[in-house]
């Protein structure tokens, strides 16, 4: 958003490729800011997203002011009825409109103190939010699970409509050749994934139970605790008399020290102690 115009950068992907090597192509900011214009693009590219998918968008914004053509209250009540979240990080103060924004399509709107906190603020916004129970409508969709194309084999790319050499995913209904996944084939329509990318999903539907922290306490310092940690096998040692912080998982019981616990939640999504007795 820069000198009053909304510019697209990158498609929407699933992809984060093409989106990281735009944000790294030194991006300067210039002119008035119009928060009105970007939310017109945001609702034609977000307008068009299946009802069983999530229609948010994340505004970084430094700005004091939005200068806008015409009356943005009318555009945010569009996005509104269009049920798209809009959150706002704001990297100068608050601004009534911005929080008018995220009250009226709820979103969040924060303000960052410093540059740790800005990353934290953003880093808030990775998972993906709840959806509502009235706006979340279960469907049936068809998936194809491409195969990788054969290194040196040329093929013409059906989304970049270009001859490439080796790599790519081959559709596994039209044999069309696409550069990434996830996407969906330009030729015949069909939702190409990967098995990860599944998991990802589940991850995020069915989370890990919260682990439980252990007290070592009189009542249970007779019972024979495990000595290691499930995950890393680090000893539980004490330092002086303050033993070292220990969490179990409530459905295998398995013991864990907090990096394990962080690391379990945060990024592996699976219990190893529940994955062991699969």
């Amino acid at each position: 958003i820069k000198d009053g115009v909304a510019q697209c950068i990158t498609d929407l992907g699933g992809s984060p490729d093409s989106h990281i090597k735009a944000l790294h192509s030194k991006l300067e900011c210039s002119g008035d800011a119009s928060l009105q214009n970007a939310l017109d693009l945001v609702h034609g590219y977000l307008g068009q997203i299946p009802s069983y998918g999530h229609r948010e968008v994340l505004i970084l914004y430094s700005a004091l002011s939005t200068c806008d053509p015409g009356d943005i209250i009318e555009t945010i009540q569009k996005c509104k009825q269009a049920k798209i979240r809009c959150s706002v990080i704001g990297l100068s103060a608050e601004i009534y409109i911005c929080k008018h924004l995220c009250e009226e399509t709820g979103g969040s709107y924060t303000v960052a103190l410093d540059e740790s906190h800005f990353k934290d603020l953003l880093m808030e916004h990775a998972p993906p939010p709840p959806a509502i129970a009235e706006f979340a409508v279960a469907n049936l969709i068809k998936m194809g699970f491409p195969q990788r194309g054969a290194e040196g084999l040329i093929a013409i790319c059906s989304c970049h409509k270009e001859a490439k050499v080796g790599g790519g995913y081959t559709c596994p209904r039209c044999k069309a050749r696409v550069c990434e996944l996830p996407t969906e084939c330009r030729i015949c329509g069909l939702t190409l994934v990967s098995s990860p990318h599944l998991a990802r999903s589940y991850h995020h539907l069915f989370p890990i139970s919260s682990f439980i922290e252990v007290s070592l306490t009189p009542s249970n310092s007779h019972q024979r605790l495990p000595r290691n940690c499930f995950g890393c096998q680090q000893i539980f040692s004490t330092t002086g008399n303050i033993p070292i912080l220990r969490v179990a998982c409530p459905k295998c019981k398995q013991h864990f020290c907090v990096d394990c616990d962080i690391y379990i939640h945060e990024s592996l999504h699976n219990c190893p102690g529940c994955e062991s007795f699969k």
